[in-house]
């Protein structure tokens, strides 16, 4: 089978984690039989472009090969994506991108859109032009956080409204789905994102003994993934003392706010900010704690939450969203958000129960769900169907 992916974002020179998993689905399917490629209307901050990257991206169509998978690209400036012509021209680029990609690689048998953010109303687009049928999986918190603008909603009606399968990677983003009225509950598969079994694998020489208990989040530094109630619960819980210790793994905004936090708290010397890593360094960092802790406001899923467990490593997360579907009692302790108190009990019960959660364990049942195979599984099912309808 040969599935073309149009992905609402994806991994840039300047975002290299933005997206990343959808690349690594596609390579997924790859490695299991099926062909696969990506077109993607790429719109970049001018923020965010230097004076050579502007040189290198200006509105130029080029084909890269982005973890293994055939992907044409057509690089260009963002000044008016948040308005409605910005996201026509970028629902028209994607048409024309689908175009050069069946000249060189052939119609596909099916088209995957991931996320109506704009993503659904192009594979419309790109549907009726190539002749085949389309499927939409939404991956975004906005229809949990009742997040999208007015002048949006047509795009994504439309990407419902036409296409063959719609899927969600949560109950909970099913749920607000269906809340929304652009599907019904039994026209909605629970399509969860797999993890990359192969890079996240238990530690080859185990984990470091504690003291300190160390705890490890991996996250977009933003108000939505509330690192801050985990620096509160650290506090709350472990202030003063060497028996544990937090490494805050990732980028953002509210970096420099998260530091000021830990000096204020008093657990500046308990805290480590190693920055953004690539995908090794973050199994590095996974490799050398004893428990994750997610303490978002909202998640449709939490990639990073399968990705910790596959290394063997219990979790902490707050009952947002796509933690629910993931964090069981026998992997680890699930809170309200926004409740620093709880997420300091919860952590200190994992101190003391941790080593009876068993790595080996934790892993097996990560992988039935989220392991390559199920999700081939899933994924070629979703796709049969689709063409059947």
């Amino acid at each position: 089978m040969h599935v073309l992916v149009v992905p609402s974002w994806y991994p840039t020179t300047e975002a290299p984690r933005n997206g990343i998993y959808f690349a690594e689905q596609v390579r997924c399917l790859s490695d299991h039989g099926m062909k696969g490629g990506v077109v993607y209307p790429e719109q970049q901050s001018l923020r965010r472009l230097s004076g050579p990257a502007l040189r290198r991206k200006h509105f130029q169509t080029a084909w890269t090969n982005d973890h293994g998978v055939p992907t044409l690209r057509r690089y260009g400036w963002n000044v008016w994506w948040r308005f409605p012509p910005g996201m026509r021209l970028r629902v028209r680029s994607a048409v024309h991108l689908a175009r050069r990609y069946v000249d060189r690689h052939g119609v596909p048998d099916v088209i995957h859109a991931h996320s109506a953010r704009w993503a659904g109303a192009a594979a419309a687009r790109m549907s009726d032009a190539l002749s085949v049928p389309y499927v939409l999986t939404e991956h975004y918190s906005g229809f949990q956080r009742d997040d999208i603008v007015p002048w949006r909603w047509p795009l994504v009606e439309t990407g419902f409204q036409h296409a063959s399968g719609v899927a969600a990677v949560s109950a909970s983003l099913k749920d607000a789905l269906v809340a929304h009225d652009l599907a019904e509950a039994s026209e909605v598969d629970v399509l969860p994102n797999p993890v990359r079994a192969s890079l996240f694998t238990l530690p080859p020489d185990g984990r470091p003994s504690p003291p300190p208990f160390r705890v490890v989040t991996v996250a977009h530094l933003s108000p939505r993934k509330n690192i801050a109630a985990a620096l509160e619960a650290l506090a709350r819980a472990f202030s003063g003392s060497t028996e544990a210790s937090l490494t805050i793994v990732g980028d953002g905004p509210e970096r420099a706010a998260l530091k000021r936090q830990a000096r204020r708290l008093g657990v500046a010397d308990q805290v480590s900010f190693p920055g953004s890593l690539d995908r090794e360094g973050v199994r590095a960092a996974l490799w050398n704690a004893h428990a994750f802790v997610l303490p978002s406001r909202h998640e449709t899923f939490g990639v990073v939450l399968i990705e910790a467990m596959a290394t063997g490593l219990p979790a902490v997360a707050t009952r947002c969203g796509g933690p629910e579907d993931i964090v069981t009692p026998e992997t680890g302790l699930l809170v309200p958000p926004g409740d620093s108190a709880a997420l300091a009990d919860a952590l200190q019960t994992m101190r003391r129960q941790w080593s009876s959660f068993g790595a080996a364990d934790i892993r097996a049942r990560t992988l039935e769900r989220y392991g390559p195979e199920p999700f081939v599984r899933r994924t070629r099912s979703f796709y049969h169907q689709a063409q059947a309808a």
